[in-house]
């Protein structure tokens, strides 16, 4: 649905959107609004196509994405100085807050869906577990990958918020499907992404991927990590090899345009801690 049709139909109304947002006292930051940027934009190629949306209709859309996805990185850099204290656990996690301003404003311009709660919940699930992994405290390879899967909820999270804005969860079918079909790509881009920033992470001790690879198995951590990049690459190609190939074809196109804008990357060498 082009946002214009969902305009005309009154199911969606931007400017009163951007009137109840602005009623709000402010909550985020430049640096928060800078980084996420980088999500925001890889949600604009990767997703819209998939409801015919496109480059112009993003605006439309950007106050509420925006601003939740800017909280979530108020969030990360508030929980990475707790970190900086390690501290084992979050007592009062600074998401807990930043979730109810969320449903706050959400509830404000009448979008509300289970999926977006289920979200939102999957976030602060996933800031305690990072947290906890850096802690010091023994941990497995399932621990890892759930908190990769956890990580990346944020893209379903907004995924759930433009697929009511577009009143699609009527179909409630077709949304879970299309969630579940993008996530084995989200947790691939997640993982690719901690790659790249790898030797910066060890060097400042934030939270990585590979970097929590290495600590559990030194020097084979590459081909550990090789094996779940290939699992989640295989499970979204399984996944959209049995639609149809008027359905197949957006999904492809996401993965085009996602190994387009990100190159397979190099495993950088493990660097071994003290």
């Amino acid at each position: 649905m082009k946002i214009s049709k969902a305009i005309d139909t009154g199911l969606f109304d931007p400017k009163i959107l951007g009137q109840e947002i602005a009623s709000k006292k402010p909550c985020i930051s430049y640096h928060s609004m800078r980084r996420s940027s980088r999500v925001l934009r890889e949600f604009l190629l990767y997703y819209f196509p998939l409801y015919n949306l496109s480059y112009n209709d993003f605006f439309g859309f950007y106050p509420i994405l925006g601003f939740v996805e800017a909280l979530v990185y108020e969030t990360d850099e508030e929980v990475e100085e707790i970190q900086s204290n390690c501290c084992p656990q979050i007592k009062n996690s600074p998401w807990t807050s930043k979730q109810k301003i969320i449903l706050s404003v959400l509830q404000e311009i009448n979008i509300k869906h289970e999926k977006i709660d289920f979200y939102l919940k999957d976030l602060g699930e996933y800031f305690d577990l990072e947290t906890y992994l850096l802690s010091g405290y023994s941990f497995d390879e399932s621990a890892i990958i759930k908190a990769a899967e956890l990580r990346s909820s944020d893209y379903r999270l907004l995924h759930s918020i433009l697929a009511q804005m577009l009143n699609l969860n009527c179909r409630k079918e077709d949304m879970v499907e299309n969630l579940n079909l993008m996530f084995p790509l989200e947790v691939l881009n997640d993982i690719e992404d901690d790659l790249i920033s790898y030797a910066d992470d060890v060097g400042v001790k934030h939270y990585n991927t590979y970097r929590m690879f290495v600590k559990l198995y030194g020097e084979k951590a590459p081909f550990y990590l090789k094996k779940k990049l290939d699992y989640y690459e295989s499970l979204f190609h399984k996944q959209i090899a049995v639609l149809s190939s008027l359905k197949k074809k957006p999904f492809i196109q996401a993965w085009n345009a996602y190994r387009l804008d990100h190159s397979v990357p190099t495993i950088p060498d493990p660097i071994f801690e003290d």
